[in-house]
């Protein structure tokens, strides 16, 4: 089996397994065993979803700060380069 599963050996585990088998019979276990099943189950989809979440709310806080670095490269590229004005005529001859 499992060499160290929390610190407990094969003898040790064996008497546990007996301990639950008298415990909750063998009637109860396959019940418990559904139940444990399912709740890992839910476990696991809650901890994906928040997951999601997560990745969602990156990606959208990524999106605004490249919108907004993208607005302010283009405000200061219009105050770099203005728009060419008439050039003022030279001395008059």
């Amino acid at each position: 089996m499992f060499p160290l599963l929390f610190d407990i050996s094969g003898g040790e585990l064996m008497v546990v397994l007996l301990f639950i088998l008298l415990f909750f019979g063998s009637k109860g276990i396959p019940e418990m065993a559904r139940t444990l099943g399912r709740t890992m189950r839910q476990v696991r989809d809650a901890s994906n979803e928040v997951q999601r979440e997560i990745q969602r709310g990156a990606t959208e806080v990524t999106r605004a700060a490249q919108e907004q670095r993208r607005t302010l490269l283009e405000e200061k590229d219009a105050t770099v380069d203005p728009e060419p004005t008439e050039e003022p005529e030279g001395p008059a001859r």
